[in-house]
C-alpha cells in the first residue's frame, strides 16, 4: 500500500503526481514561505492517536492541506528556469520528441491525424487546461473519448521519457498564467506514515543535495600560493593516485593575492555563497597561520568546510633561527613551518649542509607570537629544488623524505575532506523521513 500526492494549478490536477515520496527535483522549486502545516489539523490528530480513536471518523474535507506547499506560476517558472528548464526549452524537446515518434503517433484514426499533424500541434494541446486534465487522471475511454485518451498517452510518453518532475511540471504551468496558484498537498502522505507533521520535506530535500554533492562532488582545495598548491597537487598525485582526481585547486593563472588573507577572505566567501562542494582550506603551520585557523573557527563555518595548518615536522622541533637578539635554536613548529618543511630536513640545506635558518618577523597580537619566515632568497632556492624532487621527469624512486612529505601531505587533505557519515537512501526508500534522518535516535550502539 503507498499514499498518493498530486500537484494542482489553478484547483485542477496536473499531470505531476507521484506515490509515497515526492521527488527531491521537486521540492527544490519550494521554500519556507511556500510551506503550510496546518496547527489546528494537527492537534486534531495528535489527540485521536493519544486516545485511540479512529481516522477514519474524520469528515473527507479533513484530509487536504494538514501540510502543503503553495506559490504562484509565475514564482515557478522562475525557479524553473533557473534550473534549466526554461518553459522555451520544454516545448523544444516535447515537440522534438513527438516529432521523431510520428510513426507511433500517426496510426491512430484520421481523426486524430486532424487533431495533431506534428509535435507542435500534440504539445499546444497538452499545456492547454483540457491537456494537463487528460494526463493527470485515469486514463479516458477511447471509444468515448478519443481526444482526451491520446493525450493522455502522449503524457505518459513524456514523463517516461522525460522522466525529471520539473520537465513535466514546467510543460504543465507553460500557457498557465503567472497569478495563478499552485498547490501541491502532502497531506495523504503524512496520514500514510510516510511523513510525520514535523517533517521539513524541501529543507530535507535540500540536506540531501548537500550531502550528495559534498560527498560525490571534487573537494576544493584553497592554498596560500601558487606554490602550495602546485606542491599539494603533485603530492597527492604522486602518494594517493587514486583519488588524486577528487581534489581541484584554484586556478592561480590570474595572479590572485596570496598569504593568509587571501585564504581567510576566499574561505568566507564560499561559506556566504553557500558552496555544497567539501572545501579544504591550506595554511601554514606557522604564526600567521594559526591565527587565521583561529579566526576561520570562529566563523562556525559549515561541516563541508575546513580550515587545516600544515602538520609538525621532528625536524623543526630544533630548527635555527635569526632575530634582533642574535642566532638560535627554537622549535618552530606552529611559528614558522610552511610548504618548504614539508619534504624532509634535506631540502632546508644550503650547499655546505647546514640547515638555512628562518628569520624572526613581526609580532601577531591575536596570536600572542612572533613569526618568522625564511628569507625570500632561500625560500626561492628551496622551492626549486622541491619542484626537481616533485617533476614527473626527477629520477625514480623519490628520495625517501620527499615520499614521506608527499604521504604526509596526502594524508592531510584525505583526513580533512572525509565527510561525515551519510544515510545511503534517497526520498524514494521504503525508509521513513525520520529514520533515514536519525536511524539510532532510539538504539544503543555498543562501541
Amino acid at each position: 500500500m503507498g499514499s498518493w500526492w498530486n500537484l494542482e494549478i489553478g484547483g485542477q490536477a496536473a499531470p505531476v503526481w507521484g506515490k509515497s515520496y515526492v521527488s527531491d527535483e521537486l521540492m527544490l522549486l519550494f521554500n519556507d514561505g511556500n510551506f503550510h502545516v496546518s496547527a489546528a489539523k494537527l492537534s486534531v490528530l495528535e489527540d485521536i492517536e493519544s486516545s485511540g480513536g479512529e481516522q477514519d471518523d474524520l469528515p473527507e474535507s479533513w484530509y487536504e492541506n494538514l501540510m502543503c506547499y503553495s506559490t504562484t506560476v509565475g514564482a515557478l517558472r522562475q525557479r524553473l528556469q533557473l534550473q534549466g528548464f526554461s518553459t522555451e526549452w520544454v516545448r523544444r524537446l516535447a515537440t522534438a520528441y513527438f516529432d521523431e515518434q510520428d510513426e507511433e503517433w500517426q496510426k491512430p484514426e484520421k481523426e486524430i491525424l486532424a487533431w495533431f499533424p506534428n509535435g507542435a500541434a500534440i504539445t499546444a494541446a497538452l499545456t492547454t487546461r483540457s491537456g494537463r486534465k487528460a494526463g493527470a487522471g485515469s486514463p479516458p475511454d477511447r471509444r468515448t473519448h478519443p481526444k482526451e485518451s491520446f493525450l493522455h498517452e502522449k503524457w505518459g510518453e513524456l514523463r517516461e521519457a522525460f522522466d525529471d518532475p520539473r520537465f513535466a511540471l514546467a510543460l504543465s504551468l507553460s500557457n498557465a498564467r503567472s497569478t495563478t496558484e499552485v498547490r501541491l498537498d502532502l497531506t495523504d502522505l503524512v496520514m500514510g506514515g510516510w511523513l510525520t507533521a514535523s517533517d521539513n520535506p524541501h529543507r530535507e530535500a535540500r540536506l540531501r543535495m548537500a550531502a550528495a554533492v559534498g560527498a560525490d562532488g571534487p573537494v576544493i582545495v584553497i592554498t596560500e600560493g601558487v606554490s602550495d598548491a602546485r606542491h599539494l597537487q603533485r603530492s597527492l598525485e604522486l602518494s594517493a593516485p587514486e583519488v588524486a582526481h577528487v581534489f581541484t585547486f584554484l586556478d592561480f593563472e590570474f595572479r590572485p593575492p596570496g598569504g593568509t588573507d587571501r585564504v581567510v577572505s576566499l574561505t568566507k566567501g564560499m561559506a556566504a555563497a553557500g558552496v555544497m562542494n567539501r572545501v579544504v582550506a591550506v595554511l601554514d603551520n606557522d604564526t600567521a597561520g594559526r591565527d587565521a585557523k583561529a579566526q576561520l573557527a570562529n566563523l562556525r563555518l559549515p561541516l563541508q568546510i575546513v580550515a587545516v595548518c600544515l602538520p609538525d615536522v621532528p625536524y623543526a622541533d630544533n630548527y635555527p633561527t635569526l632575530g634582533p637578539a642574535g642566532d638560535g635554536v627554537e622549535n618552530v613548529n606552529g611559528r614558522a613551518v610552511s610548504m618548504e618543511f614539508m619534504f624532509g630536513d634535506d631540502m632546508l640545506r644550503d650547499k655546505a649542509g647546514a640547515l638555512v635558518p628562518v628569520r624572526w618577523q613581526g609580532f601577531i597580537d591575536r596570536a600572542a607570537d612572533y613569526q618568522a619566515r625564511f628569507d625570500s632568497h632561500h625560500k626561492s632556492d628551496i622551492n626549486d629544488r622541491i619542484d626537481a624532487a616533485l617533476s614527473p621527469t626527477a629520477r625514480s624512486p623519490l628520495p625517501g623524505q620527499v615520499a614521506e612529505g608527499c604521504a604526509r601531505l596526502a594524508a592531510m587533505l584525505i583526513g580533512a575532506a572525509t565527510p561525515a557519515t551519510r544515510m545511503p537512501a534517497s526520498e524514494q526508500s521504503v525508509l521513513t523521513a525520520a529514520w533515514r534522518r536519525d536511524p539510532f535516535a532510539d538504539i544503543q550502539i555498543d562501541g
